[in-house]
């Protein structure tokens, strides 16, 4: 599905130049963007090398069989319109790139203006740009030459450099809404829905979210009441900061969905402090509980001090939930403890829930073990590289769904005792809780009870 965003954003001008991309698409891609500029369109395109996965100012470039009229001869390289390019999955061959907001341009506009110094062709300028990919040699040069070019392709550039600010997708509110979108996805097809069943929320609302995703959806907000597992959260934390709620079930008599999302943020969160967020989901029927910390590598690759303090600043506050003794350090029994690390790959917020982001998820244990081995003096810290143990997150789902992870027989109050340290080390919580009976498949945590 498609959420409406409804927005309104003056961002500020950057000072820096824009990131830019040069593209040579097929006519057919070119006839799906003439036909909707403003949605997201797919294709593979071979330089697989992009420094940055931010958004890049794209520079289209006509297929040659739209470069000019018919006749003899070789026809001059042409500009077909702008856009914003992001690069996406990486296949073994190319890379997937998405494409929107393009515009085509009134004629096709010759390219060679682009690698031009001083009214002459350069010809160094023009073997360093690629033949599709980030222009990673000589951007200002190209940039300064395409907004030359005329009036028309000037106001094209200015309208699209809002949309490469470093704000667009990338603050740290819209990250953490990023990780709680995410989240809800993953667990929302643990609990049974599918996400085409997210055609009930038809909006998307990016003023009304503020500081919890989830607040942006049109959906069942749901009424705290006391004395039930429903709303229990919300009751509890109400005081702590903000806290949002939002109920989802199947409609008819089949109940094949029935959960009910609770989002808390921190008052120090709110107020401007960095947060990561903690998100659980609790079967209430089998007491199960599985639990994921969003963490984000650093530019270099690398576990960070923070994110290590944090986790260990949360587990001694958490005493519930004995674990059994290990063989090794490296040793990883499935259902001894329900704490997961999500780690994205560096990708900007998107309000679409219709796939989880890129990336990977570790058992925590793994994760200490990597930590520890990291610990030895000299050593920088654990590389993201180190956890070699991990699942895609569509797998994690099934093995969730099936029993396979999670600690089972866990009471609720101690859900909240855990979502307790969560505010007070990471600062955000989604808790997802799910009320349907269902059987649940092959695994010992989350068979039906008798």
């Amino acid at each position: 599905m498609t959420f409406a965003q409804s927005r309104r954003v003056d961002f500020p001008s950057s000072a820096r130049s824009p990131r830019l991309a040069i593209l040579r698409p097929d006519k057919d891609f070119l006839r799906l963007l003439k036909a909707d500029r403003t949605k997201e369109r797919s294709y593979s395109q071979s330089c697989r090398d992009w420094p940055e996965v931010k958004s890049h100012l794209a520079i289209l470039l006509a297929p040659a069989d739209q470069r000019g009229e018919e006749g003899s001869g070789e026809q001059p390289e042409r500009i077909w319109g702008l856009g914003i390019v992001r690069p996406a999955r990486e296949t073994d061959r190319d890379r997937k790139v998405i494409v929107t907001s393009t515009r085509g341009l009134q004629g096709l506009v010759p390219a060679s203006g682009l690698w031009c110094g001083g009214g002459e062709r350069d010809a160094a300028l023009y073997e360093a740009l690629p033949e599709s990919g980030p222009v990673t040699v000589g951007s200002d040069t190209v940039l300064a030459n395409l907004r030359r070019i005329s009036p028309d392709v000037e106001a094209e550039v200015q309208r699209l450099m809002p949309l490469l600010d470093d704000a667009e997708g990338w603050s740290e509110g819209e990250l953490r809404w990023r990780d709680e979108r995410d989240a809800l996805l993953l667990f929302a097809k643990i609990a049974g829905l599918a996400p085409n069943d997210f055609s009930e929320v038809r909006l998307w609302d990016r003023t009304a979210a503020g500081a919890a995703f989830i607040n942006g959806l049109v959906g069942t907000a749901v009424q705290p009441m006391l004395d039930d597992v429903r709303g229990r959260a919300a009751t509890r934390f109400s005081a702590i900061g903000e806290t949002v709620v939002r109920a989802f079930a199947s409609r008819g008599g089949n109940r094949s969905y029935d959960f009910e999302a609770t989002s808390i943020t921190d008052q120090s969160v709110l107020d401007g402090r960095e947060g990561s967020l903690d998100a659980y989901y609790y079967h209430v029927d089998t007491r199960t509980l599985v639990m994921l910390r969003y963490v984000r590598p650093g530019p270099n690759g690398l576990f960070s001090p923070d994110a290590r303090h944090t986790l260990d600043e949360f587990h001694s506050c958490v005493h519930r939930l004995p674990r059994r003794d290990r063989r090794s350090a490296d040793a990883y029994s499935l259902l001894d403890d329900p704490l997961f690390l999500r780690i994205h790959e560096p990708e900007p917020f998107t309000a679409a829930l219709h796939r989880t982001s890129s990336g990977a998820i570790y058992p925590y244990g793994q994760v200490v073990a990597a930590i520890s081995a990291a610990a030895e003096p000299g050593l920088p810290g654990p590389s993201v590289g180190a956890f070699t143990r991990h699942l895609v997150p569509t797998h994690f789902a099934q093995l969730v769904r099936d029993g396979w992870f999670g600690a089972s027989g866990v009471p609720f109050e101690v859900v909240l005792d855990w979502v307790e340290a969560t505010i007070g080390t990471a600062g955000v919580a989604l808790m997802v809780v799910d009320f349907s009976l269902r059987q649940r498949g092959n695994g010992s945590g989350m068979k039906a009870r008798a």
